[in-house]
């Protein structure tokens, strides 16, 4: 997959802009359903058609632990990603949860969990057991990186041939904040601390104490931001990875994929490295809490749908998104046309 990577098709504008002169003629505003049309349309350009397919759909959880967790830049324990993996498969967890009330299935993947998962609902990709400590060492080898990535990238492949019509993707990882910040301001040549978040909630001190971590290991190791796979490397994890490889599968096979908050958008940015453009195949969720979103999503160009002030991760709010797909498709089939009505607006 990446040994033979090339430019990726753009999404299709004939079927936006006839997705658009649909809404138009529906009894309506011209606008008047604002990011709900931008949705339809974006979904669209993605399938290539106005007939847009959403109906059967999965949410992808990548759940891996990571080694700079050690280094005290979370206030939650290392532990919790295989309680919650095992939390999630059994519908006990936010994601899983909202997931129950949008009719969509939830999948974790171990692609790199500290600790022996006994749970054969939990789809077992494991690399290895978290990643290095990336103040003591890069966080993976390359071939670890690449590897990460072409799991993400076969997942979504099987959810594709299973028939889902759209991918959310999620994650599990204490201190993947610490990894998706450091990813970012170095894709993105910004400052750590223009990055940097409170992730779990910490304190000033040890945000502090993050960034300095983060500082230290992007002057150790000096991620190229011209090589994605040398930065996923030296400050990643491997969920991160595998999310990469989902947006990759998605956008070469047309199927919409919604993004979770943070930790999506710094895989966004080691995608967009690897295939400029992605961004246009991908749907931004929500406005995660963390410091770093805006600079993403202005790079790319990116709206988030929604702004909830959520800081959950595991997927939960690319989820509550098909609520929203939901109400385009029932706009769609059940609203009435200016012209069933003999209505005209004009200017």
């Amino acid at each position: 997959m990446l040994e033979k990577r090339t430019g990726l098709k753009p999404i299709s504008e004939a079927a936006i802009e006839e997705m658009q002169t649909k809404l138009d003629h529906k009894c309506k505003p011209i606008g008047g359903l604002g990011k709900l049309e931008i949705l339809a349309d974006k979904l669209a350009g993605i399938e290539g058609t106005v007939d847009i397919q959403t109906g059967k759909r999965v949410c992808l959880v990548f759940a891996a632990d990571h080694g700079v967790e050690r280094e005290g830049v979370s206030a939650t324990p290392r532990n919790v990603t295989a309680l919650q993996a095992v939390n999630m498969m059994a519908g006990n967890t936010t994601v899983a949860a909202i997931a129950k009330a949008n009719r969509c299935a939830v999948q974790v993947i171990d692609v790199g969990i500290d600790a022996d998962v006994a749970n054969s609902k939990v789809l077992n990709r494991k690399i290895r057991r978290g990643t290095t400590d990336m103040l003591q060492g890069p966080a993976m080898t390359r071939k670890e990186a690449e590897q990460s990535i072409q799991i993400g990238y076969d997942v979504a492949s099987q959810a594709i041939d299973d028939g889902n019509q759209v991918l959310a993707i999620g994650e599990l990882g204490i201190a993947n904040t610490t990894a998706s910040s450091a990813i970012i301001a170095v894709m993105l040549n910004e400052p750590v601390a223009s990055v940097v978040g409170r992730g779990s909630n910490i304190s000033d001190q040890r945000l502090q104490h993050k960034a300095d971590v983060i500082e230290a290991a992007i002057a150790k190791w000096r991620p190229d931001a011209a090589d994605p796979i040398d930065v996923l490397s030296k400050v990643g994890g491997f969920e991160i990875g595998g999310k990469v490889g989902a947006m990759i599968c998605a956008a070469q096979n047309g199927v919409p994929l919604i993004m979770d908050g943070f930790i999506s958008e710094a895989a966004l940015t080691i995608a967009e490295g690897l295939y400029p453009g992605i961004s246009q195949h991908l749907i931004a969720s929500h406005a995660s809490k963390e410091r770093g979103t805006q600079l993403v999503m202005q790079r790319y160009g990116l709206d988030p749908l929604l702004e909830l002030n959520m800081a959950v991760g595991e997927g939960s709010g690319a989820v509550l998104v098909l609520s929203l797909i939901d109400a385009v498709q029932s706009i769609l089939k059940n609203m009435n046309t200016l012209e069933d009505l003999d209505v005209f607006f004009t200017k």
